[in-house]
Parts: structure tokens; C-alpha cells; sequence
């Protein structure tokens, strides 16, 4: 061997392991935490591995120690021919232990990720954010002797040399709203205006003459266990019997009382008011004293639904135009299934009104269901269209999102699932525009001033080809 057996240059493992934790505390000690994002490739071509896709939706927090000390770099604005870019460069020390502790673990039960199956060291392409300058940094190169080469047998740190990153097609979704509220402007955006997923329902009615004006409850009764059937006598001579609901509740006294009558046919055609029987469906419960009004003219009668619109969470208030002078407004009550206004019952239907009264019904929720979150991806149930949700004023109702599918509708609903907790996100499209990119144009874009101004000095037309002032 040409080593002597008794010395050890490369150190022995607690020599090297005293190293390692030297460095790890003096990291800790000197520098700050960043985060770290690793490169996940979303879709990769099968020939050459190339990438088509890929995102940033896993975040570590790691401390490092920043190698620069003079700013980021000479010449940290370059004027091109695209415009002005930014070279911002950063070396940044981690150690190899902590990055082995903290993140290969999580890495290799994923699978690995990017073009690596074993994510072992940090890999070029991933990013490394920067709190203090709220600047996401893309790990160009990664140097695994430096700052220390072999001590003891064993490098301890990467070096990972950096320049500022500029967004591509990448998505990134950490969950950091530091991180992503930095992105989520940027690029091609469609602008969508959404608002409540609620139909207002609408209704329409017709004046009846010796219809039911209201059913008055002297006494309510006691000892009912259901809603008692109700029926009123006919009227005199030509006319048609007119119909209610009777409406039962459990009293102070813990048994169940008349509560009110819902009027769902006024009919027509009474000169007298008609006697009403109430049964008991089994048998249980009366005591009950009621009067009858008629309305000799000018009753609300039956009332159609010509709209019984969507997602009604409570019953909405029913208002009803004012009768004239000397006469009395009617009252109605709106019946929901499945959040539709299926009817709408009067508890008194007025009476003295010479033309059939508006209708007007409260309107639907004005406020959709749920928050879009920063890269949730939302589904158009009309055209199965999705994208990808970058910025949500709820304020306003203005949607950001990126990377359509097809095109939306207008109309349909747009829904979305968050991943954490399962919520369920719905709003109806009002409005979608595809031309962001032409009307709201990048802030850092000069282009077209740039143009304007370099043709009020050189003719760039036809006639001058080459140029010439």
C-alpha cells in the first residue's frame, strides 16, 4: 500500500462528520433561510427527454450562505434587442448534509423529480428564492468541491451559482404567496369575469273577481301532528273552488298549532264567503276558529313561474307592485326545491287592483361559491374547457388564468376544487377576454415606444430601404 496504515490524510468518519456540523452551524450562524423549489418536468418528450412542461409546486425552507458580497454582479441591466434583461447573478453555499436531511428524503418517496431518478444533489434548473430581494433565482451550475476540496477526505457544501429567473411556460404554485403573487400576472392571461351562480327566478300573475283575499286564524288550535288537509265550499252559481295550504308549527307549549294559510288558488266567482274544513290527516288535532275575506275585485290570482331560476339558498322575499288608493297590497311567499322557486303562494292577494300586479322576486346569491387559489385548475362545465387559475378578484370578480384547453362560454359555470381542503368553487362566466396579451401589454415591454420614437428619426419605408435619415 502506499499509504502509511498508521496516518489517515482523508480523516476518519467522526473527523469528517465534526466537519460537516462546523460548517452546517456556521451557515446557520452567517447566513439566511431561503427556499428551495425543485424542477418538476410535467411532460417530457421519449427521444431526446426533452421537455415540453414543467412546474414548481414543492417548496423546502434551507439556510444558505450568500458568497456575494459586492451586489449581484457587473452589468446587472443589459440593454437587447428584446428589451432590457436582467443578469442578476448569486452564489449561494448550502451544506450537502442539510440538503440530504431535509430534502432527498421527500424527493426520492415522490419518485424523484426533473430528469433525475435519484435527486440526490441539487440539480441545475431548480430555483432557490431569495427573501431579501423577493427574487427567484435559477440554479445555473452546481459545484460540489468548493468552498473546501477534499478537507479531510469530503467536500461539505454545494455552490450553487445562480442567475435571476425569468418565467417561461413553467407554472409555479408553491403555495407561498411571497413566491406567487409574483407570477401570477405574468405572461399570457385571459381576463374572466365571473359572478353569482344564482338565476334570479321571475313570475307573473292574473286578476281574479270574487277571489280569497286572506284566511284569518282567530284561534289556533292544538294537537295536530301534521299539516291538516283544507277545503273550501264551492262558489255560488259559476266560479272555481279555491285551494290553500294549511301550515302547522310546535307552539311554546310544545304542541303542534295552526301557523298561517297559504293561498295557492284564490279562485273566483264567491259573493259570500265559504266555509273551510280542515282534516287532520290522522285524525289528530282541532280547536281551530277561522274567517274568510273575499275580494269582490281586482285579487291576485294564480301565479305562474316563468322563470324558477338556481341556486336559491333561503327563500327569497316576493314583492308585489302597490294596489291603488283604497285598495290592499298582496303578500306572497316563495316555495323552493332543490334551490328553484317551484311557486309562490299568497298569505293575503290583495285585492282593489285594476291591473295584474309586477312581480318582483329576490334575486339569487350575488356572490359565487368559494376563492380561486393561485394555480388551482378550473373546468368549464358547459365545454369541459380548463385552465389554470393565476389571480382571483373576488372584490371584482375578475379571474386571471393562463393555459386554456379550448375556448369558455359565456354562461357556463366555471367550478374548481381546492387541493387542501376539498372546497368547491363555482361562479357563472360573464365575460372572457382572449386578447390580454395585445391590450395589457408586459410593463417591462418598451417595444412599441421604442418604435414610435425610432420612426420620428429614420424612414424605415419602402422608399428608403436601407435606412437612411
Amino acid at each position: 500500500m502506499a499509504l502509511n496504515n498508521y496516518f489517515r490524510p482523508t480523516g476518519a468518519r467522526n473527523e469528517q462528520d465534526l466537519a460537516q456540523s462546523l460548517v452546517d452551524e456556521h451557515i446557520k450562524m452567517h447566513g439566511i433561510e431561503f427556499v428551495y423549489m425543485p424542477r418538476r418536468f410535467v411532460n417530457t418528450k421519449t427521444i431526446m427527454r426533452e421537455v415540453s412542461s414543467s412546474k414548481f409546486d414543492r417548496s423546502f425552507p434551507i439556510e444558505g450562505y450568500i458568497e456575494n458580497y459586492e451586489g449581484y454582479g457587473d452589468q446587472y441591466n443589459l440593454l437587447t434587442k428584446f428589451g432590457v434583461r436582467s443578469t442578476a447573478e448569486m452564489q449561494i453555499t448550502i451544506s450537502q448534509a442539510r440538503f440530504g436531511e431535509l430534502i432527498t428524503p421527500v424527493l426520492k418517496d415522490e419518485g424523484g423529480v426533473g430528469l433525475s431518478a435519484v435527486p440526490s444533489r441539487p440539480l441545475e434548473g431548480d430555483l432557490i428564492y431569495f427573501p431579501l430581494g423577493d427574487i427567484l433565482f435559477e440554479v445555473k451550475n452546481v459545484k460540489y468541491t468548493a468552498p473546501t476540496f477534499y478537507a479531510l477526505g469530503k467536500n461539505y457544501c454545494y455552490v450553487l451559482e445562480c442567475e435571476m429567473f425569468e418565467l417561461g411556460d413553467e407554472k409555479i404554485e408553491t403555495g407561498i404567496g411571497a413566491i406567487d403573487d409574483d407570477f401570477a400576472t405574468l405572461g399570457y392571461n385571459v381576463t374572466m369575469t365571473l359572478s353569482g351562480i344564482g338565476v334570479t327566478a321571475r313570475a307573473m300573475t292574473s286578476l281574479v273577481n270574487g277571489g280569497i283575499h286572506k284566511v284569518k286564524i282567530f284561534n289556533e288550535g292544538t294537537g295536530f301532528t301534521s299539516d291538516p288537509t283544507v277545503l273550501f265550499s264551492k262558489p255560488n252559481g259559476t266560479g272555481r273552488r279555491a285551494t290553500a295550504v294549511a301550515i302547522t308549527t310546535t307552539n311554546s307549549q310544545g304542541s303542534r298549532s295552526l301557523q298561517e294559510f297559504r293561498i295557492t288558488d284564490p279562485g273566483f266567482g264567491y259573493t259570500t264567503a265559504p266555509s273551510i274544513s280542515l282534516t287532520p290527516v290522522d285524525g289528530q288535532g282541532g280547536g281551530v276558529s277561522l274567517g274568510v275575506g273575499i275580494a269582490t275585485t281586482g285579487a291576485v290570482g294564480i301565479i305562474t313561474m316563468t322563470q324558477q331560476g338556481s341556486e336559491y339558498v333561503v327563500p327569497p322575499t316576493i314583492t308585489f307592485s302597490a294596489a291603488p288608493s283604497g285598495g290592499v297590497t298582496a303578500i306572497g311567499t316563495a316555495i323552493l326545491t332543490d334551490g328553484q322557486v317551484t311557486q309562490i303562494v299568497t298569505t293575503n292577494a290583495g285585492f282593489g287592483y285594476t291591473l295584474a300586479p309586477t312581480i318582483t322576486v329576490g334575486a339569487a346569491g350575488t356572490v359565487g361559491v368559494g376563492t380561486f387559489k393561485y394555480g388551482m385548475v378550473i373546468t368549464g362545465k358547459a365545454t369541459s374547457t380548463t385552465a389554470y387559475a393565476t389571480s382571483w378578484d373576488a372584490t371584482n370578480g375578475t379571474l386571471l388564468a393562463k393555459d386554456l384547453t379550448g375556448k369558455f362560454a359565456v354562461g357556463e359555470l366555471i367550478v374548481g376544487t381546492a387541493s387542501t381542503t376539498g372546497e368547491s368553487i363555482a361562479y357563472r362566466l360573464n365575460s372572457i377576454n382572449y386578447n390580454d396579451d395585445e391590450t395589457n401589454l408586459d410593463s417591462y415591454g418598451d417595444n412599441v415606444t421604442i418604435q414610435s420614437e425610432s420612426d420620428g428619426i429614420l424612414d424605415f419605408t419602402e422608399k428608403n430601404p436601407f435606412g437612411e435619415a
